[in-house]
């Protein structure tokens, strides 16, 4: 949304809303079990026999394994939510993550899997695109984001108008969650997972406000970092270590 645009947008609002209605002067709160669920990759469904099958299957990596590396794109969630996207600095954190474990002799090889190859964002389709590079394993990597934006005492001011182009009385809240996912191309065995948040606070006058493309990608990259840490710590525990190892049939 433009400034101007913005501008006329707030001007209408507190004119129909009289304020005591048009302005919250705090945040509701995020919708983070939405956002996590909207980043993953499958709903779960349980029965005995998908259990028994689960506990059935085992560790099937290689000593150094070929690694294949999907972003899934966002799937529609709320009113706003698809003027994000992954870009390739997004893309080359997890590749500098994956770069070290290259380095450490776990990974043999990084492959990077582009939405044209890919049918559908389920597991399936997902683990069929990898097959199809000849990866031993694939992390598939989600996000989600959502935005509140509200006025503080000082937004009652823009009654008037004017003071819009001068008084911080407009806030703004962005969160943006992440999560990753390490699967067994061949099996299905699932090795690890991991999430992380990010959010961020701002107070701006409202004419000046950063659009929502631009909060979006600030949350989204700390919250990557976030989870390039998560990944660290989780792979460092030493599951990795212990499952990898063993030569695909």
């Amino acid at each position: 949304m433009s400034n101007l645009a913005r501008f006329f947008s707030i001007a209408f609002l507190l004119a129909a809303a009289g304020l005591q209605s048009g302005c919250s002067t705090s945040a509701s709160g995020f919708h983070r079990e939405d956002m996590f669920s909207q980043a993953g990759v499958t709903e779960p469904k349980y029965d005995n026999e998908a259990i028994k099958a689960a506990f059935a299957k085992k560790a099937n990596l290689p000593k150094r394994f070929k690694l294949a590396v999907y972003f899934k794109d966002q799937r529609p969630y709320r009113f706003g939510s698809n003027v994000w996207r992954w870009t390739e600095e997004d893309k080359k954190q997890l590749n500098e993550l994956a770069d070290e474990l290259k380095k450490e002799g776990l990974i043999s090889e990084i492959i990077p899997i582009i939405s044209s190859v890919v049918v559908e964002q389920d597991l399936k389709s997902l683990r069929l695109a990898a097959a199809n590079h000849h990866a031993d394993a694939l992390l598939i990597v989600g996000g989600a984001g959502e935005i509140e934006h509200y006025y503080n005492n000082y937004g009652y001011t823009y009654a008037a108008l004017l003071p819009m182009l001068f008084v911080k009385g407009s806030e703004v809240d962005t969160l943006f969650v992440t999560n990753a996912s390490l699967w067994d191309v061949r099996n299905e065995f699932l090795y690890l997972t991991a999430e992380a948040e990010a959010t961020k606070h701002k107070t701006y006058i409202a004419f000046f406000a950063d659009t929502d493309k631009e909060l979006y990608n600030e949350a989204k990259t700390e919250s990557l970092k976030n989870l390039k840490t998560e990944l660290k710590r989780v792979i460092r525990g030493g599951r990795m270590q212990k499952t990898a190892g063993n030569e695909a049939n």
